[in-house]
């Protein structure tokens, strides 16, 4: 897996040299529980809790990065199985030189990391302002004013919400405002149901408020509550108020495997099933090198499908979003059969400066693929991250 950017890397890096904040571990990390900031390994989303010495599976090829209460960051690049209290010793990091990819584990502090801390004091409030159009457990905070955003379905534009059962009720319509207070008469306890109508009075769906206690929490300290919205359930809030770590402390990550792992071996005419990640949302193009050299683009699968894959979800081709399946190649005489897969994952839509974008499953020209290549080399100022996977055939 390489980069074709690494300022982010760097500028990170440089940020926590500044606060002294990258250290070595003094001996194994405390057994304590985690929420996940940012993950390429298939299983881990952002805002995932980790309990207390649970196993952790990191496969060859991806990584992960998980935040303690305590504000100490550990990023594990894989393989790595076991739990998160059975780090090596630190006589083996390098600190600093794992953020660019040359160690396998890295620890820091992230309490003495100002420039990380502050954005992430700032998205309290945002955090726990509540969306009636998302379905699922949602948290507020004790003794917090709570807010309710308006919904971007037009079709929840009123919204009534009602308690469960057949409880008290309230009319939402959003006429003065992106968002206004929890009604009054709605109950709002700990573990309430909430059904959420559109103006037809037919129910969308419910949510169900988790009420997080809000002592013990100071100013800076966002990796506590981070850690008590992930164990309460509420993963898209935790993800919310982590996504200033994760733009600060991880770059565009993309893993690229197949449902035989990172090194697989078929027989001629064998499926074939990729299996992707990325670690925030992201533009994906992927090309297929056959065993005459020539490079098909395989995704996206046409010219009207799209690019951007949600982060943190992972994607399995061929699949609903790639109809076409994907087989290991047939011998000819004594001609290897090996294939190539490489997939290139973009932080914005990539579709009209690259070739073959109108022609999926067909070979481009060598011309085409000369210039494929120039213009990835020429992404200066454009996140990028590219993986390939060798597929071998018996």
């Amino acid at each position: 897996m390489a980069h074709r950017t690494l300022s982010g890397l760097v500028t990170a890096a440089l940020t926590l040299a500044a606060f002294g904040a990258v250290g070595l571990a003094a001996g194994r990390a405390a057994a304590e529980q985690a929420v996940v900031v940012a993950s390429t390994a298939p299983g881990y989303a952002q805002g995932q809790l980790v309990p207390d010495g649970a196993a952790v599976t990191v496969p060859d090829g991806a990584n992960a990065m998980f935040l303690f209460a305590n504000g100490r960051m550990l990023r594990v690049k894989g393989p790595f199985d076991g739990p998160l209290d059975r780090m090596p010793d630190a006589s083996g990091w390098t600190g600093v030189g794992s953020l660019v990819g040359g160690e396998r584990f890295f620890q820091t502090d992230l309490g003495a990391a100002r420039a990380v801390g502050t954005p992430m004091q700032k998205g309290e409030e945002q955090v726990f302002t509540l969306d009636p159009g998302r379905a699922g457990t949602q948290c507020v905070k004790s003794g917090g004013t709570v807010l309710l955003r308006k919904p971007a379905d037009p079709a929840l534009i009123p919204a009534t919400l009602r308690g469960e059962g057949r409880g008290a009720a309230a009319t939402l319509r959003w006429d003065k405002g992106a968002a206004v207070p929890w009604p009054r008469e709605l109950p709002m306890a700990d573990g309430t149901a909430i059904s959420v109508a559109g103006p037809d009075g037919r129910v969308r769906h419910s949510l169900t408020l988790r009420v997080i206690a809000a002592d013990g929490i100071g100013a800076g300290q966002g990796a506590e509550l981070a850690l008590r919205l992930a164990g309460a359930g509420c993963a898209a809030q935790a993800a919310a108020l982590l996504d200033p770590v994760r733009d600060s402390m991880a770059p565009l990550n993309l893993y690229l495997a197949t449902d035989r792992g990172l090194y697989p071996t078929y027989r001629s005419g064998e499926a074939v099933t990729l299996v992707l990640q990325t670690n925030r949302d992201a533009h994906l193009y992927c090309y297929l090198r056959n065993t005459r050299g020539q490079l098909t683009p395989i995704y996206p699968p046409g010219p009207s499908a799209s690019s951007l894959v949600e982060g943190h979800h992972t994607l399995t081709l061929a699949g609903d979003r790639m109809p076409v399946p994907l087989r290991a190649a047939e011998r000819s005489g004594s001609l290897s059969a090996d294939q190539e897969v490489r997939c290139f994952a973009a932080g914005r839509d990539l579709g009209a400066d690259l070739p073959g974008r109108q022609d999926a499953f067909r070979p481009l020209t060598d011309e085409a693929a000369a210039r494929l290549e120039r213009t990835l080399a020429s992404l200066k100022q454009t996140e990028l991250v590219m993986a390939q996977v060798i597929l071998r055939v018996e």
